[in-house]
């Protein structure tokens, strides 16, 4: 069976189902679209494997779309290679070395995000910016500072699986990786994952050559070559996740179910992480749920600031109390809060981003715990046409104030970047991270075709081309148009397109782009694949800026 059958073989008995999404009519008048194709998929299946019955797998299907292997070949300019030896160990406001694992995390004070960091994307469907390259896991003193480590350095060898599907297993995702080794250095370089449990479907080498990957008793992955391998080796593989990894309901049970298997903290360290669990109200006997809510609550409500905490001498402390910092900063102070409770929990990082990941009561698994962190900076690279995989389940976790402002900044400075999200070049930004829908407008804000919002900005004119839109769930939608002033396109306006529901109770911003030369604005937004059937109005609009008005289009 070619791809191309393959598609067509799983794609045709589909649904149909009706799903109306329109803008005013010039005439008044709003049509519904025609229909809408989807993939007659039960809710456990996730990303189906297309296969010949022989040999690795042809493609998966994700979402509805059909994903062939990644294409081999040399390493391009958007790629950053792994590279064998760990990199020295975190420090200051250095980030994880590109290429290479890093050997511990010392924790700093430098509390906001100069710059930008660039995420090398690996997986289809993306994960940005969720790779996984280093879990730590153990706490231990140097200098009388808690720093993160490995405990158990020790790896054993992840053979190739040739079971795709396990009868009554828990449901699992599948995702192709295709990533550069470089092995000049050394026969062991770092192997990227989805998720700690991950397993490995089908692996290929360009050119040929024998590796093995390995895993650590933190879920660090790696790969081995052979003695007198000294090149770069394009490693292509499937690879899998348990979905629950993503997002699912917390159980019941203790905080200290598996503290047998958290590794010891030093009795300093451990005092002082029990009197900050305290006046949060929590202790080792507090159940599991109620720890993690408080705990995500209270670091998720941090701040990026130029300004670090007051220095009292116990960084861990200062961190925890003074709620500022980005994401190293609330997954250090997180992760050695949750142990001193008996949580068996690690701090994992990229060259980009880190997080927290948990292990939930009984046989749960771990539950991947993003805890936010700088607002801008995030530029993701080699991202190209791949679709961004969606945790089916929604977040259970608290979502403070902060947590939100912080995700809707970075999708508007994504957009204006170049190459940023709803712009006509690659996506960058969160990924999967969770996307808040946007407020409500404000009550002035004017709702015919063009207009000012006060007479001390310039009135603008908000066009979009399209006056009737046809649009399939979890599909892209393309908007375009352009914003006029005096008579000219006008440049760099924030141009944000909202689905509204039809008794305006609701809405969902779908994305934000800019407009560009001449004021011509284009985007393509994903459209909510768990979006109910219905008649629905598209609204753009745009706030202006200091010298131009706000106009909104519906």
């Amino acid at each position: 069976m070619t791809r191309a059958a393959a598609a067509r073989r799983l794609l045709a008995p589909a649904a149909l189902v009706a799903l109306a999404l329109t803008a005013v009519r010039a005439d008044g008048q709003d049509r519904p679209v025609l229909h809408e194709y989807v993939p007659d998929l039960a809710s456990d299946e996730g990303t189906l494997l297309v296969s010949s019955g022989s040999g690795p797998p042809e493609a998966i299907v994700y979402d509805g779309e059909l994903l062939p292997p990644p294409e081999p070949g040399p390493r391009r300019a958007d790629e950053q290679a792994l590279r064998a030896g760990e990199a020295p160990a975190i420090g200051g406001a250095r980030p994880e070395e590109v290429g290479q694992r890093a050997s511990a995390f010392h924790p700093d004070r430098v509390t906001e995000l100069n710059g930008t960091v660039g995420y090398y994307t690996v997986f289809t469907p993306s994960i940005a910016p969720f790779k996984r390259v280093t879990a730590l896991d153990r706490v231990v003193l140097q200098g009388g500072v808690p720093v993160l480590e490995v405990a158990d350095r020790a790896a054993h060898a992840l053979p190739v699986s040739d079971v795709f599907e396990e009868p009554g297993a828990a449901p699992r995702d599948r995702f192709w990786g295709s990533v550069v080794l470089d092995f000049a250095g050394g026969t062991t370089v770092p192997f990227p994952s989805v998720a700690p449990s991950s397993r490995i479907l089908s692996l290929e080498t360009d050119p040929p050559t024998p590796i093995t990957i390995r895993r650590d008793a933190a879920d660090n992955f790696y790969a081995s070559a052979d003695e007198g391998t000294r090149h770069e080796v394009r490693v292509t593989f499937l690879t899998d996740a348990p979905r629950a990894y993503f997002g699912q309901p917390i159980g019941p049970g203790p905080v200290g179910e598996h503290a047998a298997d958290v590794p010891p903290l030093p009795p300093s360290v451990q005092a002082d992480a029990l009197r900050f669990a305290s006046e949060l109200g929590l202790d080792r006997q507090s159940e599991l749920s109620v720890v993690l809510t408080r705990l995500t609550r209270h670091f998720r409500s941090f701040e990026e600031s130029a300004d670090p905490p007051a220095n009292t001498g116990n960084i861990y402390l200062d961190l925890a109390r003074g709620m500022r910092g980005i994401c190293r900063h609330r997954a250090y102070a997180f992760v050695i809060t949750a142990q001193a409770l008996g949580m068996h929990a690690r701090f994992v990082q990229n060259e980009a981003h880190a997080w927290t990941e948990v292990r939930l009561p009984g046989d749960a698994g771990w539950l991947r715990v993003d805890l936010g962190g700088a607002a801008t900076g995030l530029e993701t690279r080699g991202a190209g046409e791949r679709p961004s995989y969606r945790a089916p389940q929604p977040d259970p976790l608290p979502r403070p104030p902060e947590y939100q402002r912080a995700y809707e900044e970075a999708a508007r400075m994504n957009a204006q970047r170049p190459g940023g999200a709803g712009s006509d070049g690659a996506t960058s930004g969160a990924g999967d991270a969770p996307r808040p829908p946007a407020p409500a407008p404000p009550s002035d804000q004017p709702t015919r075709l063009s207009g000012e919002v006060d007479a001390s900005r310039g009135a603008i004119s908000l066009i979009v081309d399209q006056r009737e839109l046809e649009v399939f769930r979890g599909r892209e939608l393309e908007v375009t148009g352009a914003v006029r002033g005096d008579g000219v396109g006008v440049e760099g306006l924030r141009v944000e397109v909202v689905l509204q529901a039809p008794r305006g109770d609701a809405e969902w911003l779908l994305g934000v782009t800019v407009s560009r030369e001449a004021g011509r604005f284009r985007g393509l937004f994903g459209v909510p694949p768990d979006l109910p059937v219905g008649d629905y109005r598209l609204s753009v609009r745009t706030p202006g800026d200091a010298r131009w008005g706000a106009a909104i289009a519906r």
